[in-house]
């Protein structure tokens, strides 16, 4: 439930602060709302603002309204970043690390790589359920990550870094994998935008593979010859599950192609958040 209250605080937040809104990658100027008649004459007509504004500015009420509430998706309001608990269909409310400073609010870490400690190298089962610990690197686990992109639509953000601070990134629009009775296919990768080149569109409809479970159509197996796991078909243009290396290039590093070949990166993030969303920035 939207408050006049609250109503006034985040559209006077909204206006005083940036006076923009940002939507599923779009951003919405607030031109014809000023901090001034917020206060003088009252809240605007916030009925009138889109769909996707009026859900987010929904989300962050209930979020300030009632801290320790179960979310379904991580808050998509600015500046919220951390450890949250969520609650998807088909399992129990688990905890996510949400960030909201590389693409903006909303999005869930699925994936954080920087540094040598955490082998990626690991078999079916740890791949299912998961590994890691949030203060440092760890994969979210297939189980959760079917359950979250199945919840409602969902798109990709993949943050690289190099070892001299450079980044790139690339965004799907959609983002889908089944369940484990089909492998955690990737069944749905949207349209590509980003400079880092789109080095996973070839892996649409490729299953996932780890050492002890080659799912992949290629004749050797490729988590075997790459180091690592992935939706992989012939050995890929990406594995952001490979082998940390500290400098240099090498096929069963964290690599993606269409970025520096075969270079090994610093840090890498892979990241998903709701299509529709909107969030103040």
């Amino acid at each position: 439930m939207i408050t006049a209250t609250m109503n006034v605080v985040l559209v006077y937040l909204a206006v005083t602060c940036l006076t923009v809104i940002k939507c599923s990658g779009e951003e919405v100027l607030l031109t014809d709302i000023s901090s001034d008649s917020v206060l003088e004459h009252g809240v605007p007509n916030v009925t009138s603002l889109p769909n996707n504004i009026l859900t987010v500015i929904g989300e962050a009420t209930d979020y300030i309204g009632n801290a320790s509430q179960t979310l379904t998706s991580c808050p998509q309001a600015f500046g919220v970043e951390g450890i949250f608990e969520i609650n998807v269909p088909g399992l129990d409310p688990f905890p996510v690390l949400c960030d909201a400073q590389i693409a903006g609010a909303g999005y869930t870490v699925i994936a954080s790589r920087s540094n040598v400690e955490l082998s990626f190298f690991r078999n079916w089962t740890e791949y299912k359920r998961g590994f890691g610990d949030f203060s440092g690197d760890f994969f979210i686990g297939l189980d959760k990550l079917h359950a979250i992109t199945k919840s409602q639509t969902y798109e990709l953000y993949v943050h690289l870094e190099d070892f001299e601070g450079n980044t790139r990134f690339a965004r799907y629009d959609e983002f889908y994998i089944e369940s484990e009775n089909e492998s955690y296919k990737l069944s749905k990768l949207g349209t590509f935008t980003g400079d880092a080149g789109d080095s996973l569109t070839r892996q649409k409809g490729a299953p996932f593979s780890t050492y002890d479970n080659d799912n992949a159509s290629y004749s050797q197996n490729c988590a075997i010859i790459r180091v690592g796991a992935w939706w992989y078909t012939d050995c890929s243009d990406s594995n952001l599950f490979g082998v940390y290396m500290r400098v240099g290039f090498s096929t069963i590093g964290i690599y993606w192609r269409l970025w520096m070949g075969e270079y090994s990166y610093q840090n890498v993030k892979m990241m998903v958040r709701p299509k529709y969303s909107c969030n103040l920035i």
